[in-house]
C-alpha cells in the first residue's frame, strides 16, 4: 500500500487526546455514580464506545492521506487483430441493383454493387482502433492492393480508387479469393485472431463447388474466421456498360452466344463459407451491418489469448477507509452508557 499525502497523519495525534479524556471523564462519572447510587458504570460499554470512536478517527484519517494499491489489470488489446477485407470487382459487382446511402452518395457517384461494397468497408474501417489491416480485390484471381498496415488513412484511400479495371478476367473464383487470404495471412506471421472480410455477390465461376469449401477448410484450420457480406438483390439484373464519363448506359454485357447477361445476389454460398469457419453472413443492404459485424468480431476476440494484457493499475482505497470509519462511528455510539 502506498500514500499520495502522509502529511495527514498527524491527525492520529487526536486519539491519545481523547483516550485521556474519556478515561478522566469514565473515572469522575463513576465515582459520583457509586457515591449517589452505590452503582459502577460497565466497563466492556466504555470500552467499546472508545474503542470503535478511535477505530472511525483512524480510519477517516488515512482516508485523507489517498491510500491506493497496485494490481494487474487485464484488458483487451485489439492491436492483437488482423483483419483483411477482400473486395469482390468482378463484371456482376457492376450491376445496380443497390442504393448508396447519402453519405456514400458523395464518395461515389454510381450506385452499383462495387460502390456499396468500398462503402460497407470504409465504415468498417472508420470503427477500428490498433488492429492491423489488409486488403485485396480478386474476381478470377486475388491481387493484394493493401499489405498489412495500421495506417488506416492510406487504406481508405485505396478502397476509395479501387475498380474492376485491374482484374481482366470477367467472374469470381471464391475459392482462389479465400486462398489469397490464407497466402496473406502466412505472410504477415500473425498469432493473433484472424478475420477475412469477404463481401461479394456470393457468384462463383467454379462449376465444382469442392475446390471451393477445401479453401473455406483450410482457411478454418489456420484459425481464419470469415466474416462474409452479401451485395446485391435476391432477383437477376444486367449488367451495365457505362459510357467513359460514366454519366449514362450505353449498353449491357453479352455472353458468348449473344444473350445479355444476368447476375442476383448467392447469399448460401456465403453463409455455408461463413458457417464452416465459425464466422456470420451480413446483408449489406442494411445500415447497421458495419457495426453488427465488427460488434461479432471484438465479442469473439475478447475469448482469444492473445487479445489480452496486462498492466499494472492503482486501486484508491480512499472510499473503503471512509465507509469502514462510518460503520466504526455508528458502532462506538450504539452501545448503552
Amino acid at each position: 500500500m502506498s500514500f499520495e499525502d502522509i502529511r495527514y497523519l498527524w491527525l492520529l495525534a487526536i486519539i491519545p487526546f481523547i483516550l485521556l479524556v474519556s478515561i478522566r471523564s469514565y473515572r469522575r462519572t463513576n465515582k459520583w455514580l457509586f457515591s449517589f447510587a452505590r452503582r459502577k458504570k460497565k466497563v466492556g460499554s466504555f470500552v467499546a464506545h472508545i474503542t470503535f470512536l478511535s477505530f472511525s478517527i483512524v480510519c477517516v484519517t488515512v482516508s485523507l492521506t489517498g491510500p491506493k494499491v497496485q494490481y494487474e489489470k487485464t484488458y483487451f488489446n485489439r492491436s492483437g487483430i488482423d483483419i483483411v477485407f477482400g473486395i469482390d470487382v468482378s463484371k456482376s459487382m457492376l450491376a445496380e441493383d443497390v442504393v448508396l446511402p447519402l453519405e456514400a452518395g458523395k464518395l461515389f457517384k454510381i450506385a452499383n454493387r462495387l460502390n456499396r461494397a468500398r462503402y460497407c468497408a470504409l465504415k468498417i474501417l472508420s470503427q477500428l482502433h490498433g488492429e492491423r489491416i489488409g486488403a485485396y480485390i480478386f474476381a478470377s484471381k486475388g491481387i493484394e492492393v493493401v499489405p498489412f498496415t495500421r495506417d488506416y488513412s492510406y487504406c481508405q484511400y485505396i478502397l476509395r480508387h479501387i475498380n474492376d479495371t485491374e482484374i481482366t478476367i470477367p467472374g469470381s473464383d471464391l475459392g482462389e479469393a479465400i486462398k489469397k487470404a490464407i497466402f496473406m495471412f502466412r505472410d504477415s506471421r500473425s498469432q493473433g485472431v484472424k478475420i477475412l472480410i469477404l463481401i461479394s455477390d456470393g457468384e462463383d465461376i467454379t462449376l465444382d463447388k469442392s475446390s471451393l469449401y477445401e479453401s473455406v477448410r483450410l482457411a478454418a484450420s489456420t484459425g481464419i474466421k470469415i466474416y462474409t457480406v452479401g451485395t446485391g438483390m435476391g432477383r437477376e439484373v444486367l449488367i451495365p456498360i457505362r459510357s467513359a464519363e460514366g454519366t449514362s448506359i450505353s449498353d449491357y454485357y453479352m455472353s458468348e452466344d449473344g444473350s445479355y447477361l444476368k447476375t442476383s445476389l448467392v447469399p448460401d454460398t456465403l453463409k455455408n463459407i461463413a458457417s464452416l469457419t465459425g464466422g456470420q453472413y451480413s446483408r449489406i443492404s442494411d445500415e447497421n451491418t458495419p457495426e453488427r459485424l465488427m460488434e461479432s468480431v471484438l465479442n469473439s476476440a475478447r475469448m482469444v489469448e492473445q487479445t489480452k494484457s496486462t498492466e499494472l493499475a492503482w486501486f484508491d482505497l480512499s472510499p473503503l477507509f471512509i465507509a469502514a470509519g462510518l460503520v466504526f462511528f455508528i458502532a462506538g455510539i450504539l452501545p448503552p452508557r
